[in-house]
């Protein structure tokens, strides 16, 4: 039939790096399809790979190019004034190409786990291989008398401060940004809970806090609340909020052209509590002083620290009895943060499922005292890593309550 026709005509082979396409090998086509979400921005160049694409194409041919302007072209003089990735892209091709149709997005959902998905819009544009190279104009793109740009070690340490700025914007983007919700209703079903429960709105303890919107949520309903992170750079930008009233950062627009816009949040908007202290604490082995809490809460925490049973097993001593310990998480589970024997289940023995991480967090919490004090609740979050609103982590976590027995 006509599939197994085109399934004949069809050839699959390996391409490890899209900047070192052996154009000897694969060329003459009429059209070339660039437009796997992050395929450019996993090549090694991807500015090179835009350079040498023409080579794939005979002259006449057509390229459709999808990206999100996830990649950065620092460095490039075809990204000095640039305004948008978009213009990026169009210096670089143009040597070799004209655009021949107006550009579309395209929507895409890429499933991580069961609980997270990448999601994005692609930008895709089309062009036409002119016949002849455009004069004046280098192979990447730039005019001919102006040289590819390279970074100096001082240059690369600029970039790497550039970067870290840019993950800080991100986490404050994710707490205060004019999108976040996550924390504050962690905070919200947290002292929900406590008061369903009966227990006393005295004392909140929050693990792995970042830089501190939940703890700030949370000190509207309890007497006082410590936060602590493993972060010294959240701790500080926690305790710069309470102190002077007011937090200032970048967030990344566009990672091809290098925008950003700058984004700020005050507490006196935050309508901040009486009592909110922040503090770096490591998670699997908290200070003895931190005791005392009715609320412990860990918000997208056991599934990356080293060894989440120290801090399960650790809970207990923190808590009064008939004490409230509140987990939430997507149990994203990875070896990057967690050996995978340290992990509390979601995985796989061969052919057979191991126990679910609610299952592994109920049999160690179990052990300790604790009982499932209300249902587990589902909470929808997404995380955007781009501020054009192309590339984003759509995200489910699980929510459970768990009460110590006195003692």
């Amino acid at each position: 039939g006509v599939e197994e026709e085109a399934a004949a005509r069809t050839q699959f082979f390996q391409m490890p790096d899209f900047a070192a396409v052996d154009t000897n090998k694969f060329h003459d086509y009429d059209l070339v399809v660039f437009a796997e979400p992050g395929a450019l921005g996993r090549s090694s160049d991807p500015l090179k790979a835009l350079g040498n694409v023409h080579g794939l194409l005979k002259p006449g041919g057509v390229l459709a190019l999808g990206t999100q302007y996830e990649w950065s072209a620092l460095g490039s003089p075809l990204a000095e004034g640039a305004g948008s990735g978009e213009e990026v892209v169009a210096r670089a091709l143009s040597k070799w190409f004209e655009p021949i149709a107006e550009p579309t997005d395209l929507e895409y959902v890429r499933p991580e786990t069961e609980r997270k998905s990448q999601c994005g819009t692609q930008h895709l544009t089309f062009w036409k291989r002119r016949v002849e190279p455009l004069e004046g104009v280098e192979a990447d793109g730039s005019a001919a008398e102006v040289p590819r740009a390279s970074l100096s070690e001082v240059e690369q340490q600029g970039q790497a401060m550039y970067d870290e700025e840019l993950t800080v914007g991100q986490y404050l983007d994710f707490h205060f940004g004019p999108s976040s919700s996550y924390p504050s209703a962690c905070a919200a079903r947290c002292i929900a809970a406590a008061r369903d429960l009966g227990v006393p709105l005295g004392r909140a303890l929050e693990v792995g806090g970042g830089p501190g919107r939940a703890a700030i949520e949370l000190s509207r309903a309890f007497d006082h609340v410590d936060s602590g992170d493993y972060s010294s750079r959240f701790v500080e930008l926690g305790q710069s909020l309470i102190n002077d009233g007011e937090l200032r950062w970048q967030s990344l627009v566009d990672r091809t052209a290098g925008t950003t816009e700058e984004r700020s949040v005050r507490s006196e908007d935050l309508k901040v509590g009486g009592s909110v202290t922040f503090s770096k604490v490591d998670a699997q082995a908290m200070p003895e002083e931190l005791t005392g809490y009715d609320l412990v809460c860990g918000f997208n925490l056991i599934d990356e620290v080293a060894r989440p049973k120290d801090f399960l097993s650790g809970v207990k001593s923190r808590l009064n009895p008939d004490g409230l310990l509140v987990l939430s998480s997507p149990y994203s589970w990875a070896e990057e943060f967690t050996s995978k024997e340290n992990w509390l289940g979601g995985f796989k023995y061969g052919d057979n499922d191991g126990p679910s991480t609610y299952e592994g967090i109920k049999a160690l919490l179990t052990e300790h005292g604790f009982v499932e004090a209300l249902p587990a609740e589902e909470i929808q979050f997404r995380i955007d890593e781009l501020g054009n609103g192309r590339k984003s982590q759509q995200t489910r976590a699980q929510m459970t309550f768990w009460r110590l027995t006195g003692r």
